[in-house]
């Protein structure tokens, strides 16, 4: 399927529906703020309603600007040397408590291994995969993985989500797709992960079945032969 381009009427209409899912958080926080200021006792209850509102107000703008900010072409920047242990440990600060607040088990299974690539766009790559398996996971959990073969390191994102469809399975991969009630957000994160993983030269597969959950890996290949992934 081709990608549209700016003047592609399809495209306004995506964008269009992408802001007026972005209005929906930011119109009920402007009444949850009405209702606080007529009536200051409410707050305990209010609170917590205008956090959750604030932080799908979030999500959905930055989905929005990591998809503006692709369609700008520049190539991956390799970064120092990055410990597999770090990266894992800084993702885990991000989205274990998204996981853990939805009631859902956060698993990790690491390696000692050093990586030479762009960390921070594999971490934005990663970070879209948790956000997504947690969107969409109500019961269960997701596991973060990564296992070492010869051609490179795998990172895998597990969860005990609703599952895809085969038909849907490359669907996901488009712009502004979403499936089903179950998830939140503007239907990018995973355009977004294509395009990153085509930027870092990476490969990334998925494997779904309805109503047992799905699992993304990313493969990202050794660059450089003489250099491999290092042993920490």
């Amino acid at each position: 399927m081709a990608e549209p381009t700016p003047d592609d009427p399809g495209l306004a209409r995506q964008l269009a529906g992408a802001l007026h899912d972005l209005r929906q958080p930011l119109d009920a926080l402007a009444i949850y703020a009405d209702l606080l200021t007529s009536d200051p006792a409410q707050a305990a209850e209010l609170a917590p309603r205008m956090a959750r509102a604030v932080a799908l107000a979030q999500g959905l703008a930055r989905s929005l600007q990591d998809f503006a900010a692709l369609e700008a072409p520049s190539a991956a920047q390799v970064s120092p040397p990055l410990p597999v242990s770090v990266l894992l440990a800084d993702l885990s600060v991000v989205y274990e408590p998204l996981a853990r607040h939805k009631g859902l088990r956060w698993r990790v299974r690491g390696l000692d291994a050093v990586l030479h690539t762009d960390a921070a766009l594999l971490h934005r790559l990663l970070g879209n995969l948790l956000a997504n398996a947690i969107g969409y996971t109500a019961r269960g959990g997701v596991l973060l993985a990564v296992r070492q073969r010869r051609t490179g390191l795998v990172f895998e994102v597990w969860d005990t989500g609703a599952g895809m469809a085969p038909q849907d399975q490359q669907r996901v991969f488009e712009p502004f797709v979403r499936l089903g009630a179950g998830g939140e957000g503007a239907g990018l994160g995973l355009a977004v992960v294509r395009a990153l993983a085509e930027r870092l030269g990476c490969t990334v597969a998925l494997r779904s079945r309805p109503g047992r959950g799905s699992v993304f890996r990313v493969t990202l290949r050794v660059q450089d032969p003489s250099r491999p992934f290092m042993r920490a």
